[in-house]
């Protein structure tokens, strides 16, 4: 598979860099030539030299149609988004509790299947033996030599 251009990984980043600076204000993304560069750390001739400006401009003129949501009708529209995203997050925190007891009751039922009491898997584990072999070494403490 041939590697990618450094024309297309340019491209990429920059319509990323605008798909985001888009839904912001011109105070947070300011768009133009040398400001998306200097966010992307590329220079800006770069950005003319692959016709990136007729792109940035023409964001620049949607994020002006959205600059229009400022103040109180901005907060409400994110603070209803962050609402939202809480509480999505927080079903898939409870989907995914209910699936590790779906998971702990399962390992329990196997347990008293085979024979053994399940109460003894909460058990804290025993401390390994952590001590040194003294294999090969004399009374010293060098190591014996063979011939």
């Amino acid at each position: 598979m041939p590697r990618k251009s450094k024309e297309e990984e340019i491209k990429t980043s920059v319509l990323e860099y605008l798909a985001v600076a888009e839904t912001h204000t011109h105070e947070e993304y300011p768009l133009d030539v040398r400001a998306v560069a200097e966010a992307l750390k590329i220079s800006p001739t770069t950005l003319y030299k692959y016709h990136l400006e007729e792109e940035i401009h023409a964001t620049e003129q949607r994020q002006g149609g959205h600059a229009k949501l400022t103040g109180k009708t901005l907060d409400k529209r994110d603070s209803t988004a962050v609402i939202r995203d809480l509480k999505t997050a927080l079903e898939q925190e409870r989907e995914q509790k209910k699936n590790l007891v779906a998971r702990i009751a399962i390992m329990e039922a196997n347990a008293a299947r085979l024979g053994f009491d399940p109460e003894e898997m909460y058990r804290p584990l025993l401390k390994p033996v952590r001590t040194v072999s003294r294999a090969g070494k004399n009374n010293n403490g060098r190591t014996q030599r063979k011939y």
